[in-house]
């Protein structure tokens, strides 16, 4: 929105301050960035400093290297205009812009780093004009949906860049011809880190565009749908290989995960997120539109409640979710059950919201559903809700295991399913996708068949079930078994649960954040949803309700 003008800037400063130079280094780091920041037209109100940045041991001391990290932030015109780092078959060429408008350099690199050595000569950027052109000629380029792909040249240089945007996909390669960027070096090529963009276009037309704005591009090669990534510079010709080389990006986060993770799941980790890609099925009624909530006279809408302890979050999105189905919606917290402001007796819908309620001192939800069973009067509000025939719940996530911590999907078993540790033992954040299977619930019998992504938060996600399978109606499976798209190991792949009447649901998938495109990682291609499937599952809900009342 309003191209560069509209971005601010976050300084986080960490500076071994008050040793020989170091000061005087501040200060001209500091004077750099506030000229650069003046020359770009953007300011910089806010941002933290560490300026201690020293460890003293009892023979020697170590400082830090004098660094800041700049964040930025902005208004978007239009949240859906998003392009990703991932190159795209059956579009246009692949372009470089060399912001920096410097020569190839090697100094301060990783490159550099990695064969020990730092270098005397590190790449600037000539122009602050020019990265202005670029920045706002590129989002213009965005808006007009030319642009297909892109990805920033950083860390790692040119080539880290390329082989980036082959790695977010299997089959994904390129054919690239460097030559006419001008440098014979090709270690300096392939591994400077210039300031820089690579883009690929929609075709041919981004070219005028570009030369009318007088920003200076190459045209470097294809997408192919080839595990493989061809590069020329002049004489030489590199071949690399993806997936061996996405093997080896990816190995520094194992050897990481390696050391956190349990059950040698760090390893199956590694072997299974290349052959676990996101596919989703939508349901063939779906339109993606915006539910459409009849304004009768007299007729006032259902009404739904987010229960909530201290430590819940999403009950934002949850309420945002009932609201856009078509509920009222209230906010209830756990102090007005305890105290009997609160009675629930005319609430239709209750949601029981994700979060970490009292910390998870005492295991997922223990303390949330202590605070009801040990309490009389919150004890009675929720045991009447339940008995009604007229009421319909989800719990989500934490909500999730509250409602089976009180034993509310399978009340007629005599041994109760529980919620406890992931397998890998320790908290698992992702996207990931599950297949909703044939089942009675009220919220999502309608989206049977269907593979939809859905983000997961949790440490104790996995659904203990100790009888065989057909006593449980489960509702969603993840669409693959094996770690880490099933991230907790549930028995029987269980992602999602409802009673026998299919009116209770439980979900550990976090299906109130996801309830809209941009709120997913990937959706599908070609796609202009208002809203996700998901939005569907609260839209049930009041259907059913409306069906129901009395």
């Amino acid at each position: 929105k309003e191209g560069l003008k509209n971005v601010s800037l976050s300084a986080n400063w960490m500076w071994p301050c008050r040793n020989e130079g170091e000061d005087a280094r501040l200060y001209e780091a500091v004077e750099a960035v506030s000229e650069f920041a003046i020359d770009l037209g953007i300011n910089v109100p806010t941002g933290k400093d560490s300026l201690s940045m020293k460890q003293k041991y009892p023979k020697e001391e170590v400082i830090a290297p004098g660094t800041v990290i700049i964040s930025a932030a902005a208004n978007c015109t239009d949240i859906t205009k998003v392009i990703e780092p991932v190159l795209q078959r059956n579009g246009g060429h692949i372009y470089y812009i060399n912001i920096s408008q410097d020569n190839f350099k090697l100094g301060g690199s990783s490159f550099a780093q990695v064969v020990n050595k730092i270098g005397n000569e590190a790449p600037t950027v000539k122009s602050a004009d020019y990265v202005k052109t670029v920045f706002n000629t590129i989002q213009q380029l965005i808006l007009d949906d030319q642009i297909l792909a892109g990805h920033d040249v950083a860390s790692g240089g040119l080539i880290t860049t390329l082989l980036e945007m082959c790695f977010a996909d299997n089959n994904l390669g390129a054919e690239l011809d460097l030559t006419d960027l001008g440098e014979n070096d090709s270690f300096k090529l392939l591994f400077a880190e210039n300031a820089g963009l690579v883009i690929q276009a929609k075709d041919s037309s981004v070219e005028q565009f570009l030369s009318k704005a007088s920003i200076e591009f190459f045209n470097i090669g294809k997408v192919t749908d080839l595990d493989q990534l061809s590069i020329i510079n002049g004489n030489e010709v590199f071949t690399m290989t993806i997936s061996r080389l996405r093997d080896m990006w990816y190995k520094t986060s194992f050897l990481l995960d390696h050391k956190q993770t349990a059950n040698g799941l760090a390893k199956e980790r590694y072997d299974n997120y290349k052959n676990q890609p996101l596919k989703f099925e939508f349901p063939t009624h779906f339109t993606g539109k915006l539910p459409v909530i009849s304004s009768t006279v007299g007729k006032s809408r259902p009404k739904a409640a987010i229960l909530r302890e201290k430590g819940s979050n999403s009950e934002r999105e949850m309420a945002n979710a009932m609201y856009l189905a078509g509920f009222d919606v209230k906010d209830v917290h756990m102090t007005d059950l305890i105290s009997g402001r609160e009675t629930l007796e005319d609430i239709q819908f209750l949601g029981a919201v994700g979060g970490f309620s009292n910390s998870d001192v005492l295991g997922s939800a223990k303390g949330w559903a202590g605070a009801i069973k040990y309490n009389e009067k919150a004890n009675e509000v929720i045991n009447n809700f339940f008995k009604r025939e007229d009421t319909l719940s989800v719990g989500i996530c934490n909500g999730c295991q509250l409602f089976m911590e009180l034993e509310e999907i399978n009340p007629e078993h005599e041994v109760h399913g529980k919620m406890t540790y992931n397998d890998s033992h320790k908290h698992e954040s992702a996207f990931t996708s599950v297949k909703i299977q044939k089942n009675n619930s009220v919220m999502l019998s309608t989206l049977e068949g269907a593979t939809l992504g859905v983000w997961i938060s949790h440490g104790e996600g996995k659904f203990s079930l100790p009888l065989s399978e057909e006593n449980y109606n489960i509702v969603a499976k993840y669409a693959y078994a094996a770690y880490p798209h099933n991230p907790n190991g549930s028995d029987y792949n269980t992602a999602m649960l409802c009673d026998q009447t299919g009116r209770h649901l439980v979900t550990m998938p976090h299906i109130e954040r996801s309830t809209f495109q941009w709120n997913w990682a990937n959706y599908p291609k070609g796609r202009k949803d208002e809203v996700s499937p998901w939005l569907e599952a609260f839209v049930n809900a009041r259907k059913w309700i409306e069906k129901h009342q009395k």
